[in-house]
């Protein structure tokens, strides 16, 4: 049976077919607390190398995700097998002793040819060290209100009824608050996305 998409996460996927690079910020930020929770598990419990993980599958991520943003019926999934992908890639670079990673298992995107990833460059870690800097102070920016709601959805993946009875609001007030707030994230951020490297 077909995955439905989310209209939220087909808007997103469609904005970032149409170029619009402030959308895979946004995708990322709404699976952030999940994708880290898997590499947590796959990194046995390590915070550096959780961090290092989660680093290296985000620009990854933002590589290969406006390439297969059309063909992907579940966004979730497929974060979620990239990122464990790339967990155990970085586990088998270590077990066999090479700096060299092993190719990534690219039927998580739909294609038969796998892909060769050099582990990430000192460019990479300071822009993905960057990044997270950059989305914490876009989360700083939220009016009280929004930013409760925000870090509720985005980083602890609260649902709305959660959402709604941790702030003794309605659900529809709940949601009315995350897409505010998700509005607020992207123009944020979306001056990282003007420096980000070609």
């Amino acid at each position: 049976m077909a995955v439905e998409l989310r209209q939220g996460d087909r808007k997103l996927l469609e904005d970032l077919c149409d170029g619009d690079a402030t959308a895979f910020w946004a995708i990322w930020m709404e699976h952030t607390a999940h994708l880290r929770a898997v590499c947590y598990r796959h990194m046995q419990r390590v915070r550096t190398d959780t961090d290092d993980a989660v680093s290296r599958s985000m620009m990854i991520a933002r590589e290969k995700l406006p390439e297969y943003a059309s063909e992907i019926v579940d966004v979730k999934a497929w974060l979620t097998r990239l990122t464990s992908n790339v967990c155990l890639d970085i586990k088998k670079e270590r077990c066999r002793g090479t700096r060299k990673a092993d190719p990534l298992d690219d039927n998580v995107l739909n294609r038969r040819e796998a892909t060769l990833l050099d582990p990430p460059t000192p460019e990479d870690a300071c822009f993905a060290s960057q990044v997270r800097e950059h989305i914490g102070q876009a989360f700083a920016q939220l009016p009280p209100g929004l930013g409760a709601a925000a870090q509720l959805r985005f980083l602890h993946e609260a649902s709305y009824t959660t959402i709604a009875e941790r702030l003794s609001i309605t659900e529809t007030a709940a949601r009315k608050r995350v897409q505010k707030a998700r509005v607020v994230l992207r123009r944020e951020l979306a001056s990282l996305v003007t420096s980000l490297p070609a």
